[in-house]
């Protein structure tokens, strides 16, 4: 792909005293030009050759724009590329306090006036949500160059332990220039990726002076890295980039900034010091942008080293990187000074040209799968080879225990044969490179088994001489020698297990003082058979305990339990009683609803009856659903935890066995070992499904019971509300015709439940849980934040946890500010 040149737009900080007569702004054309009122020139002070009128073409100019004009037409370009794969460099250049923060990260409390950052992270979130056919890894970075050195902004905030020396490295094969030993971070939505940055902003050292009252007096970096490959496994390549978004600190003038007192000296030395290191820096930087912007740039030293700005922003500048400045002006009368200054320099960045190219690196996890694979399907050819050329026999794998012996025992014989057989013993049978090596390596052990016998009788024969024996203990050292005269041979050595020509082999020659091991006889004890389980799920029968309802079998569970039964109720007729009953019955609520149930209402009393058995049973199988579910879940759970252990060890063993020059290469691409699965994780991943598939079973059961209850309930609440109407027609009417005074007449308080029953704990339903006042406020704040703006609840998450960690840790920032300015 052919270099471009850097994208540079000039934005200007809105003022109501814009040098109107001597800047002009023209948004049509992408122009500014300066005429700057220099004053009338004397001329006892000789010709005047300072340029008076200056004017400038960028790539865009946003006069009075708005935060989300920036971001729609200049930095979106750069932040979906980074998305497609290239790398993106967004960077804020201009004076202190013409707005170069505001651009970049904007106003922390208030959505609709963040920065390019905030709104950069939410771009490539919706990018990762919708490319569901790409697994993306995100991690975080978040630095600052404060006086010339290397503070990292997402390390644990302690005080001053924030004194790590760090080192800038490149890795020409996929991260490119990058400070080795930051706290990298890795984020999976907008919001935890919007907490590093808001938490980052509160380390960054500010001060305050005459033209800013919060003034940066660092460079911060912060870098998102993003790696993508493809879900599928068919390929090993992945997609590195990163987005650096880069918050230069503002040029400054000390007679501009600094306040000093009646003799006209410096009061703040620490404000004078770090305005010397911001200049110096942008100085340098001044130099590789004039360095780069020269025609034979390729072949010109260009002075990266000089700072630790120069040296991060080295891919940024003249590499591989979709740039893009910002260069900020403060466009009133007092500071064209520094407006031309700023103007000159992004006129020569449009002149740096680089270069914009995917990085594609190769996973080694998948490539090694990719050629096991391979070699795999060669063996099968191989042996397909081999069964067309007629080659049978013909080993390819490494030899087992057998096969070796019966190679030794080959061996044996072509070592007693005679000269004129060993072509027929030994050449004949070589078939395949791996019988060479194979023979190779057991005349290699042969020998070695030999020269160490040769050893061990020089030794005793050395013993035997000095111990005075004769010849006859000499002759009968010596008739331990083999009869062929030859050692090595597997069949002169005594095999422990050695068998007959019925096959095995031998394992060794056993020691002197060797015993048996032990065995622990299991006699009868046989295996405990372990039980079934029993299934949770088992459904209950309605018909079950549901008896027949009459009014006899419900007075037992009546409110007038033990004041005698029915049959002495209706057989009381004292008093001219309705219907058989009593004056002093009917006169009870209680005992009247109980013959009421027992006479007119019996059909409605059993058919309440019905459902109350069904209900009962619909919870009881409602409970031994919610069991199995919590079973099922468990199981997942157990199930998943063993996943992760099994893959967490399978990264310990793959990292360990990589060399160090592969290690950078693979840096930070831990995660796709999860696509190489073997048989155990396969087997653990198919009882997963199978766990959660009962899961779901489970909870639909479970809904449809819970269907079934509230149906049954609402049946049952309405039944007895009609029969409490039709009771008190019928009592009204039994005491009209007994002329006894109305119910409502007698009874200076409501009568009490009738329907009124004990319920079990169990059976009571669970009370819900109330949300104390901050839960209810803090709920009723996200409600209204959906409400205007879906999009702003990430935002509006990270700015609440930014307000806590600055409230919890202020102390320690305070300090940790306090030691870095006085260091």
């Amino acid at each position: 792909m052919p270099r471009k040149s850097i994208k540079v737009c000039v934005r200007t900080r809105p003022t109501s005293n814009f040098a109107q007569d001597e800047l002009f702004v023209d948004t049509s054309s992408n122009s500014i030009a300066v005429s700057p009122d220099t004053g009338a020139h004397e001329e006892i002070m000789g010709p005047n050759n300072q340029q008076s009128n200056f004017k400038f073409t960028f790539h865009h100019v946003l006069h009075n724009s708005a935060q989300e004009t920036v971001y729609d037409s200049l930095a979106r370009d750069v932040v979906q590329g980074v998305a497609d794969g290239i790398n993106g460099t967004i960077m804020s250049y201009g004076q202190t306090g013409s707005g170069k923060t505001f651009t970049m990260i904007g106003d922390t409390s208030n959505f609709q006036h963040r920065g390019i950052a905030p709104r950069a992270l939410s771009h490539i979130f919706s990018e990762v949500s919708m490319r569901n056919e790409t697994h993306f890894t995100v991690m975080c970075t978040y630095m600052e160059i404060y006086n010339e050195r290397i503070f990292d902004l997402l390390a644990e905030v302690k005080g001053s332990e924030r004194t790590r020396e760090y080192t800038i490295a490149e890795d020409k094969g996929g991260r490119g220039v990058h400070v080795r030993g930051l706290t990298e971070v890795p984020v999976n939505s907008e919001q935890e990726a919007l907490n590093l940055l808001f938490s980052g902003e509160l380390g960054r050292t500010t001060a305050q002076h005459k033209l800013n009252r919060r003034s940066n007096r660092s460079h911060s970096i912060f870098t998102v890295y993003i790696a993508q490959r493809s879900k599928s496994g068919v390929s090993e390549k992945v997609i590195n980039s990163k987005l650096s978004i880069v918050d230069l600190a503002g040029s400054e003038r000390l007679k501009k900034t600094m306040e000093s007192d009646a003799h006209g000296a410096p009061i703040d030395e620490t404000l004078k010091k770090e305005s010397m290191h911001i200049n110096q820096s942008l100085t340098y930087l001044e130099q590789c942008v004039v360095a780069l912007s020269r025609k034979n740039a390729s072949a010109a030293h260009i002075p990266y080293r000089q700072t630790k700005l120069t040296s991060v922003l080295k891919d940024a500048l003249g590499g591989n990187c979709n740039t893009l400045l910002c260069a900020c002006i403060w466009g009133e009368a007092a500071h064209l000074e520094e407006t031309i200054s700023t103007l000159r320099l992004a006129s020569r960045m449009m002149r740096v040209q680089n270069e914009s190219l995917q990085i594609e690196v190769t996973d080694p996890v998948k490539l090694l799968k990719k050629q096991e694979q391979i070699i795999k399907e060669l063996k099968q050819e191989l042996l397909m080879h081999d069964a067309l050329a007629d080659r049978t026999g013909v080993l390819y794998d490494p030899y087992t225990p057998e096969q070796d012996l019966e190679l030794r025992k080959t061996l044996d014989r072509f070592l007693a044969c005679t000269k004129e057989e060993e072509d027929d013993v030994l050449l004949s049978t070589f078939r395949s490179v791996r019988q060479m090596r194979e023979t190779c390596k057991i005349f290699k052990d042969m020998y070695k088994q030999q020269e160490e016998q040769t050893q061990r009788l020089v030794t005793a024969a050395s013993a035997m001489g000095t111990m005075g024996l004769g010849a006859t203990e000499a002759a009968g050292t010596s008739s331990q020698m083999p009869s062929n005269g030859r050692w090595g041979s597997m069949t002169d050595t005594p095999l422990v297990g050695e068998t007959s020509n019925e096959g095995g082999f031998g394992v060794g020659v056993a020691a002197d003082n060797a015993r048996p091991s032990s065995t622990v006889s299991g006699g009868d004890k046989g295996w405990a058979t372990p039980k079934g389980g029993v299934d949770a799920l088992r459904a209950i029968s309605p018909g079950q305990d549901q008896g027949d309802y009459n009014g006899d079998n419900d007075v037992a569970g009546s409110p007038v339990r033990g004041r005698g039964s029915t049959k002495d109720v209706f057989n009381d007729t004292q008093g001219g009683g309705y219907m058989g009953a009593s004056p002093e019955a009917l006169a009870d609520p209680n005992m009247a609803f109980v013959l009421y149930k027992s006479g007119p209402g019996k059909q409605s009393n059993a058919e309440i009856g019905r459902l109350k058995v069904k209900i009962k049973n619909l919870k009881a199988r409602s409970k031994a659903c919610a069991a199995s579910i919590n079973d099922s879940k468990a199981r997942i759970d157990d199930l998943q935890a063993r996943a992760e252990m099994k893959k967490s060890a399978k990264l310990a063993t793959s990292n360990s066995q990589r060399r160090a020059g592969t290690q950078n290469r693979i840096d930070g691409l831990e995660g796709d070992l999860e696509d190489v699965v073997d048989e155990e994780e396969f087997k653990l991943m198919k009882k997963q499904r199978e766990a959660k598939k009962m899961y779901r079973s489970a909870y639909e059961d479970f809904a449809s019971l819970k269907t079934d209850l509230e149906s049954s309930s609402s049946e049952m609440d309405l039944l007895k509300s009609n029969m409490l109407a039709e009771f008190e027609s019928w009592h009204e009417k039994a005491m009209s015709n007994m002329q006894l005074p109305p119910l409502n007449n007698r009874m200076n308080s409501p009568p009490k439940d009738l329907f009124a029953t004990t319920a079990p704990p169990a059976m009571l339903p669970e009370e819900q849980d109330e949300l104390d006042d901050q839960e209810a406020f803090e709920q009723m704040e996200i409600s209204r934040v959906v409400s205007d703006d879906p999009d702003s609840l990430a935002f509006f998450n990270a700015q609440k946890t930014r307000r806590a960690k600055q409230t919890q840790n202020h102390v320690a920032l305070k300090q940790m500010h306090k030691n870095k300015r006085n260091r």
